[in-house]
């Protein structure tokens, strides 16, 4: 090997490595953005679980007065359901919320764009509205 072809292997090998480093950097983002996508994601069967939770014991307790006719029954339960609804709400609307910033510094830090939709918004607007939904048929019946 000539003394010309010895500079310019240094200057490769110094080319592969900035290179490598780079792409090291971009893999530790989508690592992160990819985790950010399963926080949310636990966070939305969270939510359906407070939903479920919440709507099963308004239910139960209409249930419990139809059969008894006559009874009323306190309105600490139904109280509880409605409350777990809005639990379920604001848990899933801070987590989008917490989401999307986590999302926005990735991109800062160099998040490639792969597509301009989001999964996970979409599944969880979608459950913000079911959310939202089954909270005014349960309040709306609960005050007629």
């Amino acid at each position: 090997m000539n003394k010309k072809e010895k500079p310019q292997l240094a200057l490769n090998n110094e080319n592969n490595e900035a290179a490598i480093k780079k792409a090291l950097e971009t893999f530790a983002v989508v690592r992160t953005a990819f985790s950010a996508e399963r926080a949310v994601m636990a966070w939305m069967r969270t939510s359906v679980s407070f939903y479920t939770f919440g709507f099963s014991i308004t239910k139960f307790m209409d249930y419990l007065e139809q059969r008894q006719e006559g009874i009323q029954f306190s309105e600490g339960p139904r109280l509880l359901g409605v409350i777990l609804i809005c639990v379920g709400i604001l848990s899933l609307v801070l987590a989008v919320i917490q989401h999307v910033r986590r999302i926005r510094r990735a991109k800062e830090l160099g998040l490639p764009t792969i597509s301009r939709f989001s999964l996970p918004i979409s599944a969880s607007v979608a459950l913000l509205s079911i959310g939202i939904t089954s909270l005014l048929a349960i309040t709306l019946h609960w005050l007629l």
